[in-house]
């Protein structure tokens, strides 16, 4: 049976998603999907461990062939991305998308997509769709900060995001009652991605977003920061400033391995309690110390 599509298949650091995303539109993809990984298929990159996404791009086979294929993974130098090329058949691939993102619940929330619905009896609801700014909920480190927000907020809270991606969890903060969020990201793209699910939610005029050099931030009841263990080490004393005495930070991103490290680091400037597991990931949270 002849193959209806080309599937590329590229283990694709964080940090180089968008720019990635937008090679394979400009070579003809018709379709691309950026899926999160754990843990297993993590890479190290100049000795910090760098979430990698698993990036699958389609072309139509009567359109590129095979030799097309490798020949941009050649130009483009994505070799040392683990690229590889696969003939597939022609399938539901929306509804393949689909299943793999359902509603789910955190708690008194649920993160629902366009093409799901949550119980009548759900108290909040966040609509978000799977893009390219990470942050769906269905990854381990973004569920434990989700049922920790959940858990912690009790209304009227000042709550920075630091590492935003898709403003999942500035948006959960505020629909559950915090007062205002901001967000912060290294990645512009991710910050039009955030604001759109910001303004889809209705809570925009909430939420202010900011790359890390630009505006100030305020001092933060609640600090959450879902990114990776590495950034986090060098972060510390910019997080613990942010942060009011007695307010709550929570880290996430971190591998079990880590946690020593991270705990080491930011124990000058937090109370830190036992650590939540989830899989292969660990949350640590805990409570700014006053007077340091």
């Amino acid at each position: 049976m002849n193959s209806a599509w080309w599937q590329l298949d590229l283990q694709v650091p964080v940090e180089a998603a968008a720019a990635i995303e937008a090679q394979l539109l400009e070579a003809g993809a018709e379709a691309i999907s950026f899926l999160e990984q754990d843990a297993r298929e993590a890479l190290f990159v100049a000795g910090e461990l760098w979430e990698n996404s698993h990036c699958q791009a389609l072309f139509a086979a009567d359109v590129h062939g095979e030799a097309y294929l490798h020949a941009l993974i050649e130009s483009a130098g994505w070799h040392h991305y683990g690229a590889s090329v696969q003939a597939v058949a022609d399938q539901d691939w929306v509804a393949n998308t689909q299943a793999r993102f359902p509603a789910r619940q955190f708690g008194k929330l649920w993160v629902v997509p366009s093409w799901d619905q949550a119980p009548q009896d759900a108290l909040y609801e966040l609509q978000l769709d799977p893009g390219q700014a990470f942050g769906t909920g269905a990854h381990p480190t973004t569920s434990r900060c989700l049922h920790f927000l959940e858990s912690r907020i009790r209304g009227g809270e000042c709550v920075i995001d630091y590492g935003c991606g898709s403003g999942i969890l500035a948006i959960a903060a505020l629909l559950l009652g915090a007062k205002t969020a901001y967000g912060v990201d290294t990645d512009p793209q991710a910050l039009k991605v955030a604001l759109a699910n910001a303004e889809r939610n209705g809570v925009a005029e909430q939420l202010q977003l900011s790359l890390p050099e630009q505006s100030p931030l305020p001092l933060a009841d609640i600090l959450v920061a879902n990114i990776l263990a590495g950034p986090l080490l060098q972060l510390a004393t910019t997080l613990a400033a942010l942060t009011k005495p007695g307010g709550w930070i929570a880290l996430s991103g971190i591998l079990h391995s880590q946690e020593a490290r991270i705990q080491e680091a930011y124990a000058t400037h937090f109370n830190l309690t036992t650590p939540q597991h989830e899989e292969d990931w660990s949350l640590l949270y805990g409570q700014r110390k006053s007077g340091d």
